[in-house]
């Protein structure tokens, strides 16, 4: 870039290339060469010298040794700074705007700076472009003291600048004539200024029309109180009001600028709270009969009810009649017997729960042969449907149900016999029209019959949207299409991004339907189609909302592409200050962007990603995003789509693919490499389109169609909408002999098991059975798994496979689309084994005694197939192991230790420790009675009035083991009693109660065998002379004969030394297992 006031100068560095002779040639925009001058000499720096005589683009051609040096022809742009042209600006008075006009479109190429300044600051000034190169620039004086407006060209001065604006004081008739002017320029809408749902902000948006002045927004509630309102200023330069309705009933809201109010304030605003609206049946609804529901908006304030009754996608005729009070009530008269929905809405919002489904009885149920069921009006396209035939007691041989479809095609029924003898009528509509449903019983129609169900198919329906970036205010409208679905209910509904969500109302048209509205607030929205209560392909539609006033941005390039290949987008500012900003973010690398000025405010990006995925495009105009930035384009590699097991497999010796008349051809696809697109495909026979199944599932895609007959075909794929290389694939069809599935043997051990994580193998055969190729798939009832095919020459093919779920799986195997001998089989897929699910369990695990078996249990049924292992390592020596398998996944251990002490007991898994191990097992040493002593008064003779019977087990030394205390005496009751101090003391207190003389046998056992002295005996007298006698020899206390109770107590001490049972027990009673 040059001025054309001065000459224009070129430097032109070789760097040490072997270069001898260089050539500048300058062209003018009107196509004459100008004259240059060449100065230095090579192989030094060289500068080239012209001066321009025309303004606009100078087209510079270096050519050094014949060629033209990288990047050449240059553009040099000429500009003529005394061309640019200011009118209009003349003297002028305080808060009177102040337009003059600049002219720049004769000065050619560069930047128009404007600056308009005081002696004491700068001065907001707005600029308007009307066209190329000319503008309005407008500013609001705000003191009385001179303004100077200074504008510059490519940073040179405009003749004239800086320029003088007088500004002086408005005269006070002025001034307030201005202010109620000013004030009546400003203007407000938004639905917060017509009516509010209670309990939600309300809002409402100001334009000021760039007036400065303080606004301020006053909302009165029904009570009179004031209500707080909250004022933001957006980036776009309207302000944004916002105020919460609380309570039902009028609201004033008053806007004031500058203390004056604007034009049409105040706005009386109407609330009213639609939950309060209630809905009540007025009785059962039966077909052919008038029904009437209540509705209560008594509470819900004022305002309009609008009502909507629908069934099988068809209006139903209603009216509303105003009781009076808030009071309505909804006549409709339905026309079948199937629940009908009601829309109920006041104010234009939906009340509490709606819509309303509403049960229609049939009238016929139980006094005539009739059929019922939402079956017999509406069902789903491929979605099996039912009815119910109403036999009362009829034999069901005597009934029949015949079906015509649209195009007069019989549709197959299944009839079934229930429990209470009427019948359930099954069938799959397979397109969209009316059915027409003939119930028979002995040849003559049951009441209603015919009927006639419509099918819809929610897939057919066609969205037509492409604007998915907008701005607020900007009316957004998107068209239907469902002429090619059948009859349904069609629902739209709008997300806002405050999650608000409002059904949008669906305008028919003889070109279809269409949906209109008008965005109040910036963000993303999403728009959900409903048909018949299910999505319509498309939904939900995404749209990016900014703010008005930024620039806009559109072209394919923010869609998405092929890898290496430019891709270009164009930013539109036109009429704004700034440029914009854009990058280019891939999954693992930075795209190089190249953003090239097409028109003033008009730029065109242009990026290469090399690599596929989906990349991060921001835009932003002056540091701040614009609608839908970031931009996620989706790039892709069309020569990535690899056709499983090759093309060359497929064709014959002249590149056709080979197909067989009337017989299906499949493809498999693998796209995991070419990025995230979808495979599209076109078949033509003959010149006439065919039509192709895609079927596309992760990494993996499928192709499906039947050549109908003889002849050549032409197939065309894309990916992503781009064309795959070497496309189009030429097919022939022609009576071929196929290969012989039956003779394709399989073998590996990847047919029967395999392992989740493991990668398993198997052999596919096919060396004798002529031409062919295999198709392979492996399904399961929790995840399929991806089956490799390697093609190994002369009809041999690896087949490889990794399972991640257990499971069992059926492994199909095909040669030439039929399937081989013995398919589908059985793979049984282990899971990994996981010893944290081992559930260890018993006595066993913590302690036990030297010389007896320690037994616990272990669990690994839900741990998988592995391998179990157990040591016990005791203070000097290893313990036996022996495990006990069950043979269903469980297992008995019995440990068995050579020596007393802590013992180590390791359980491990597939070498892993289960969890609690190692486990910590405390070993006894073997019971030694010997070393128990029994002392005490109790074991001596004595007098029963004064007989002390208590004795003491001393069991310190003894081992583990159980005290065991039986007393024989004469017939009587008494009680035995064992204490001790504390779980680990080893002296026992026992105590007796005798109530009557005679012979005593006490019997002490440690662990079943007799303590030193026992059985003790101990006789017991009536007087001390009876005990005086017996000691000095022959007589006994055995008084009348009698039966002997037995009575016996029992200490245990387990490993644990803790284990204590007291009280009487019966002789066989159970003991404590040491």
């Amino acid at each position: 870039m040059s001025s054309l006031a001065r000459p224009a100068t070129i430097t032109i560095d070789p760097r040490s290339a072997d270069v001898s002779h260089c050539v500048v040639q300058v062209t003018s925009p009107s196509g004459s060469h100008v004259p240059i001058k060449v100065s230095g000499e090579l192989p030094s720096k060289l500068t080239a010298e012209f001066q321009p005589q025309e303004v606009g683009p100078h087209t510079v051609n270096v050519i050094m040794d014949g060629e033209s040096v990288g990047g050449s022809p240059f553009t040099c742009n000429i500009y003529d700074v005394t061309k640019v042209q200011v009118t209009g600006l003349d003297h002028s008075k305080v808060n009177r705007p102040v337009t003059f006009t600049v002219d720049a479109s004769q000065a050619g190429e560069g930047t128009l700076e404007l600056v308009v300044t005081t002696a004491k600051a700068s001065v907001r000034a707005e600029v308007a472009a009307r066209s190329r190169g000319l503008y309005d620039v407008t500013f609001t004086p705000q003191e009385p003291i001179p303004h100077f407006v200074n504008i510059t060209f490519n940073e040179e001065d405009v003749i004239g600048s800086p320029f003088k604006c007088e500004v002086r004081e408005l005269e006070p008739r002025e001034v307030r004539h201005l202010q109620r002017k000013e004030s009546q320029m400003v203007t407000a809408k938004g639905e917060g200024l017509r009516q509010v749902v209670t309990g939600n902000v309300a809002s409402f948006t100001v334009d000021t029309k760039g007036l400065d002045g303080e606004l301020d927004i006053r909302v009165t509630g029904p009570d009179g109180g004031q209500i707080p309102a909250r004022l933001v200023k957006l980036r776009s330069g309207l302000h944004r009001a916002e105020y919460r309705a609380d309570q039902v009933g009028s609201y004033s809201v008053a806007v004031l600028h500058q203390g004056a109010p604007i034009n049409g304030t105040p706005y009386t605003v109407e609330a009213a709270d639609p939950h309060r609206v209630t809905l009540q049946s007025a009785g059962d609804c039966f077909s052919s009969h008038e029904c009437a529901l209540k509705v209560d908006a008594s509470g819900a304030g004022r305002g309009s009810l609008s009502v909507g009754v629908r069934a099988a996608g068809q209006d139903v005729k209603h009216s509303i009649r105003d009781l009076g009070g808030g009071l309505y009530k909804v006549l409709f008269y339905p026309r079948v017997p199937i629940p009908h929905k009601v829309d109920v809405r006041y104010n234009g919002v939906p009340v509490q729960g709606a819509p309303f489904e509403v049960p229609v009885r049939n009238p016929a149920t139980g006094h005539s042969m009739t059929a019922t069921g939402l079956g017999l009006h509406q069902a789903r396209v491929n979605k099996c449907t039912s009815f119910v035939i109403e036999t009362l007691g009829q034999p069901s041989k005597e009934f029949d149900v015949i079906i015509t479809g649209p195009q007069d095609w019989a549709v197959s029924v299944r009839c079934y016999q229930q429990k209470d003898g009427n019948l359930l009528a099954e069938y799959t509509p397979h397109m969209p029209g009316t059915f027409k449903i003939d119930v028979l019983c002995a040849n003559k129609h049951v009441k209603g019959s015919p009927f006639f169900c419509t099918a819809y198919d929610a897939a057919k329906v066609v969205v037509d949207y492409r604007k998915t970036i907008t701005a607020v205010g900007e009316p957004c409208v998107f068209k239907l299409d469902k002429s090619e679905a059948g009859t349904a209910d069609l629902d739209v509904q709008l997300v806002a991004p405050s999650g608000v969500v409002t059904p949008l109302e669906v305008k028919g048209g003889p070109a279809g339907e269409t949906v209109e509205w008008v965005p109040d607030a910036p963000g993303q929205y999403r728009i959900t189609i409903l048909y018949g209560g299910e999505e319509v392909p498309g939904s939900p539609l995404t749209v990016e909302v900014g703010e008005s006033g930024l620039a806009s941005v559109k072209g394919a390039g923010l869609e998405g592409g092929a890898v290496d290949t430019p891709l270009t987008f164009t930013v539109d500012g036109r009429g704004l200050l700034g440029e914009p900003h854009v990058t280019v973010d891939g999954p693992d690398s930075v795209a190089r962007v190249n953003v090239r000025k097409q028109d003033e405010g008009l730029y065109q990006v242009t990026y290469i990603p090399h690599e596929v995925g989906i990349f991060d495009v921001r835009v932003q105009w002056n540091k701040r995003d614009v609608a839908g930035s970031p931009f996620h384009p989706k790039i892709v590699d069309p020569a990535r789509v690899r056709l499983i097991g090759g093309w060359s497999s497929l064709l014959d010796p002249q590149d056709r693919l080979e197909l067989t008349p009337r017989e299906e051809k499949r493809l498999a696809f693998d796209v995991s490499e070419a990025g995230p697109g979808r495979l599209r495909a076109e078949l033509t026979h003959e010149g006439q389109p065919l039509e192709v199944g895609v079927d596309q599932n992760g990494p993996r895609a499928r192709l499906l169609f039947t050549p109908p007959g003889e002849g050549s075909y032409e197939l065309c794929l894309w990916y992503s909408d781009l064309l795959l290389p070497n496309m189009p694939i030429y097919g022939i069809a022609e009576p071929v002999n196929t290969g012989d599935h039956t003779r394709v043997t399989l073998r590996g051990h990847g047919l029967t098991t395999a392992r989740c994580g493991d990668r398993s193998e198997f052999v596919i055969d096919g060396s004798l059975a002529g031409p062919g190729a295999p198709d392979v798939t492996m399904t399961g009832t929790k995840a399929d798994v991806n089956v490799t095919l390697n093609h190994q020459g002369g009809g041999i093919w690896q087949a490889e496979y990794t399972p991640m779920v257990p499971g069992a799986y059926l492994l199909n195997v095909m040669w030439s689309d039929r399937q081989v001998r013995g398919c589908p089989l059985k793979v049984n897929v282990e899971s990994v084994a996981d010893a944290s699910r081992v559930v260890c369990s018993g006595e066993g695990l913590r302690h036990g005694m030297v010389g007896n078996q320690i037994k616990s249990f272990i669990d690994t049924r839900r741990a998988g197939p592995g391998e179990l292992t157990v040591t016990c390592t005791g203070p000097q020596k290893v313990a036996l192991c022996d495990l006990e398998d069950h043979g269903d996944g469980t297992f008995t251990l019995n440990v068995r230790p050579q020596e007393s002490g802590r013992h180590a007991l390791n359980v491990k898994y597939e070498g892993e420790h289960v969890p609690g191990s190692p486990y910590t097992l405390k070993v006894a040493g073997a019971p030694d009675p010997s070393k128990v002593k029994v002392y005490g008064p109790g074991i001596e003779h004595g007098v029963l009035a004064a007989y002390q019977s208590r004795f003491i087990c001393d069991t310190r030394g003894a081992g583990a083991g159980q005290l065991t205390v039986r007393i024989r005496g004469p017939k009587g009751a008494f009680r035995v009693e064992m204490q001790r101090e504390s779980q680990k003391d080893r002296t026992i207190l026992c105590k007796y109660d005798p109530t009557e003389p005679g012979d005593y046998r006490m019997e002490v056992k440690w662990s079943g065998e007799h303590v030193p002295g026992s059985p003790f005996m101990v006789m017991i007298f009536d007087t001390q002379d009876e005990l005086n006698r017996y000691m000095a020899g022959g007589y006994s206390p055995g008084g009348a004969g009698g039966a002997q109770s037995d009575y016996y107590g029992s200490i245990g001490y387990g490993t644990t030394y803790g284990a204590v049972t007291f009280g009487q027990m019966s002789w066989r009673g159970s003991q404590a297992q040491l």
